[in-house]
């Protein structure tokens, strides 16, 4: 009954504007100054956050593929991702901490994505020209060796197990989703 009145409350909250809250949030997640831990466990907010994953990760899918594939792609990968933090979370017998994590992860892989878009289609945009994507490389680079270590943490958290090893279990869902996503869907590997 408390889970319920709990999510009818963050519901409430979001209504009345207060995403600066959640995103302040997902921000500090992103600099590691929060965990998720401390993320509501909130259905409501898993769906908004699983929504908001989805469509970053459409929007940046867009830079090379016509709409229909990015939204198939970009769904394939947001639902990937759930099963490995879920298969983890039982794995490691922490459950509990599913819901709590996954939305960790979309929240602060979607802001993430959100800042690396614009490098992505300047990138495309260079190459096109013909031109050296130099500065602008280095720091997509950057940010996706940054989105590696705050999902790593986050990981980490989870499972309370080391950085080296949540971040070798990072590698390995980055990598085994790439390759699935391009043997159902080989348009994703061009």
């Amino acid at each position: 009954m408390k889970h319920i009145e709990y999510d009818v409350m963050v519901q409430h909250t979001l209504r009345m504007s207060d995403y600066k809250t959640m995103l302040r949030l997902f921000i500090d997640i992103c600099l590691m100054k929060r965990s998720a831990s401390d993320v509501p466990d909130s259905k409501f907010l898993l769906r908004g956050a699983f929504l908001t994953y989805a469509l970053s990760g459409t929007i940046l899918l867009l830079n090379n593929a016509v709409f229909l594939d990015a939204v198939i792609q970009a769904l394939a990968e947001t639902v990937l991702l759930a099963v490995f933090v879920y298969g983890l979370t039982l794995f490691f017998s922490v459950p509990n901490r599913f819901s709590q994590s996954i939305t960790a992860i979309y929240g602060s892989g979607a802001l993430i994505t959100v800042l690396s878009t614009p490098f992505a289609y300047w990138i495309e945009l260079l190459a096109e020209n013909d031109e050296s994507t130099g500065l602008v490389g280095l720091v997509l680079f950057l940010i996706v060796c940054w989105s590696f270590i705050v999902m790593g943490n986050i990981i980490r958290e989870t499972i309370q197990k080391s950085m080296t090893a949540s971040l070798l279990l990072t590698f390995c869902y980055l990598y085994a989703s790439y390759q699935l996503i391009s043997f159902l869907y080989p348009v994703a590997a061009v």
